[in-house]
């Protein structure tokens, strides 16, 4: 590592794209914003991209955000550059609808389908597959040296990762061209054709949903055809992008017992995935010169008797964080290798809301100790 680098300033020099994941409250956002700092600081043009459905990347950075990357005002020092983006899931998917749509009548009609309506803005799961999309969007149309992805806490995290190619077997395994094709007959022969094309099916559909919906779906389904066809050359796209060389994922926790089982949790995943972690973030530890001072009083029990219960329940609390660490390096070395390293990142004591003191929190993130090291 440059003697003149930090660990993390490494890491974020020599990749493209970087993933956070972890649970909730544990500083993940934060943390993927800090780094998004850093990498301008070190010159790079970085694009941030959040789908933490708290949305809490907009109020941090103190701007509206939206679907479209918009420019973030930095010191007049930093030499790269910052846009961020929060999605909005609807907006995403009409630009997808936009871009692969035969042409732009299509589009339109796409649009103003009801099922689209309610798909494009309701439908549960969607919000992680149109980020992907917007990853691919922005791999695409280059610009950026550096992209960060802040994903949801862990659970959601996981749909995050399964998503690149959940089209695949859709459309590859030729069950969208079956279900499609009593439709495309329909459009030529008539509406009476569908229950011949599609025999017992079509009309168990209709007697389930009426004339008036299997209309509907039909047009939708034809609609979409290409527009489905295209989100799965993005997903194939994207997934073999999230596990290029350039690619990398950071790990945010903190000592808790439940923020470590969950590590542990996210940890199993990536490696079913392939996915390859860079580093693990533990925030929220006890300030370094708190530590130290513990560590002397356990030395010398030098320290008035009426602190004595106090300074042994935070010398209890240090101990068992440390314990946490340093079972959480062990399960990331056994499932990423033994070239990962723990970030240990103390406490901050103010909160992160505004510019300013999200740069003291990438200060401290350059700072950050690593394990086995302090």
């Amino acid at each position: 590592m440059s003697e003149h680098l930090s660990e993390i300033e490494v890491i974020l020099k020599k990749s493209r794209v970087i993933v956070t994941v972890g649970s909730g409250g544990v500083g993940k956002t934060t943390s993927s914003i800090a780094m998004a700092l850093i990498g301008a600081r070190l010159g790079k043009k970085v694009g941030l991209l959040s789908i933490d459905p708290a949305k809490r990347l907009a109020d941090a950075l103190g701007i509206k955000l939206g679907s479209e990357l918009r420019r973030v005002e930095l010191k007049a020092n930093i030499k790269g550059t910052l846009d961020a983006a929060m999605l909005d899931q609807k907006a995403v998917f009409d630009q997808m609808v936009t871009r692969f749509a035969p042409n732009p009548q299509v589009a339109q009609k796409i649009f103003q389908n009801s099922i689209y309506k309610e798909v494009s803005t309701n439908l549960g799961g969607p919000l992680e597959y149109m980020a992907l999309a917007k990853l691919e969007t922005m791999l695409r149309t280059g610009g950026y040296d550096l992209i960060i992805i802040d994903t949801p806490p862990d659970s959601h995290a996981l749909d995050f990762l399964a998503r690149p190619n959940i089209l695949a077997g859709f459309v590859e395994t030729g069950v969208m061209s079956w279900m499609i094709k009593p439709f495309h007959i329909a459009q030529k022969l008539g509406a009476g054709a569908i229950f011949k094309a599609g025999g017992k099916i079509m009309g168990g559909i209709s007697s389930i949903t009426g004339m008036k919906m299997l209309k509907l779906l039909a047009e939708f389904l034809v609609m979409m055809e290409d527009v489905i066809i295209g989100f799965n050359r993005v997903g194939r796209d994207v997934s073999i992008a999230l596990k290029a060389d350039s690619t990398g994922f950071v790990l945010v926790s903190a000592p808790y017992n439940n923020a470590v089982r969950s590590a542990q949790h996210l940890l199993k995943e990536l490696k079913a995935n392939n996915y390859p972690l860079l580093a693990l973030i533990m925030n929220r530890n006890l300030p370094f010169d708190l530590q130290r001072s513990i560590r002397g009083y356990s030395k010398t029990g030098a320290v008035d008797p009426l602190l004595t219960p106090g300074f042994d329940i935070i010398a209890s609390r240090q101990q068992y964080a440390a314990s946490l660490a340093e079972q959480l390096l062990v399960k990331a070395r056994e499932s990423a290798g033994k070239g990962v390293h723990l970030l240990l990142l103390e406490e901050q004591g103010q909160m992160i809301h505004s510019e300013e003191t999200l740069w003291s929190f990438a200060d401290a993130l350059c700072k950050a100790r690593t394990f086995g090291d302090e």
